[in-house]
């Protein structure tokens, strides 16, 4: 099955068009495709993004599909897992990589934790917290964003803008998902979740110290597993690996696969130049 990163997405498509965003989607082969995003800047003028693409396509057809392609203005691509040294591309950043999680059926997905991850797990399950998953929606939701925006002060991290979240859970009604892990009618800790079929992508966590204590966020995410993998669902991105923290480990921790991106690469616009004709009086030689 061709992989599906958000932002080579259906969905995502639909959200940078509804911001004013220039989207031009590429069929390559019968399984590639490509989504390039195009901003006008000023002083600058146009400048084009692709995103975790080419996909479907193998390396050399990606290296291959880039070279015919003629665009105006700059071109950065954040590949997902091509290099492009020597195909006319200058590397601007180093390759990262992004922990993906198979989708499958609950006992060989539990079946893949890592034991202290299980054990997480079947502790918080004994607690009787509750959960819930719902639509987000930018008003009964404004705590977890909250949360996340301060979070973000505190860590010096940058998430997406807010616009851009509620323009997507506009424009793709039910598919951007909150799972929420309460004790009695308070909450201690939510997960954001944006679906693109047959993928989906974590995109926000937040928890209060007391859903930290008791493993809140294995729990909100084991139920969101359950939930998307019921509904045919195959793969969720659970975000960039950032060094040895205990975040990568929960990641980690779940049976995701290390997965390596390709690094940032800058292509320059091919130069054309145009000499003016000259015109040589007769008598002269040119």
């Amino acid at each position: 099955m061709v992989p599906n990163p958000l932002p080579q997405s259906d969905e995502y498509a639909r959200t940078l068009r509804a911001l004013g965003t220039g989207v031009r989607i590429d069929t390559i082969s019968d399984a590639g495709r490509c989504l390039i995003q195009t901003r006008a800047f000023l002083l600058i003028g146009q400048v084009n993004l692709i995103s975790r693409g080419p996909v479907g396509v193998t390396p050399d057809d990606a290296a291959a599909y880039l070279h015919r392609l003629d665009l105006k203005g700059p071109l950065v691509v954040n590949a997902d897992n091509h290099d492009f040294r020597g195909a006319g591309h200058i590397r601007l950043a180093r390759a990262k990589s992004v922990a993906l999680l198979s989708l499958s059926s609950p006992d060989a997905m539990r079946a893949a934790f890592h034991q202290k991850w299980r054990n997480a797990l079947n502790r918080v399950e004994d607690t009787g917290l509750r959960v819930t998953n719902t639509p987000y929606h930018p008003v009964r939701h404004n705590w977890v964003t909250a949360a996340d925006d301060a979070q973000q002060k505190a860590k010096r991290y940058r998430n997406w803008p807010l616009s851009l979240l509620n323009t997507f859970a506009a424009e793709n009604p039910g598919r951007a998902r909150v799972i929420t892990a309460f004790d009695a009618k308070t909450p201690l800790a939510a997960m954001l979740f944006l679906c693109h079929r047959p993928w989906a992508t974590y995109h926000i966590g937040v928890t209060l110290p007391e859903g930290r204590r008791r493993n809140a966020h294995n729990l909100t995410l084991w139920h969101m597993m359950l939930w998307l993998a019921a509904r045919g669902y195959t793969t969720l991105d659970l975000g960039l690996l950032t060094g040895p923290d205990s975040l990568d480990r929960f990641k980690l921790r779940t049976g995701a696969a290390r997965h390596d991106l390709g690094g940032t690469w800058l292509r320059l616009p091919r130069i054309r130049r145009q000499f003016p004709s000259i015109q040589v009086p007769s008598g002269q030689k040119a």
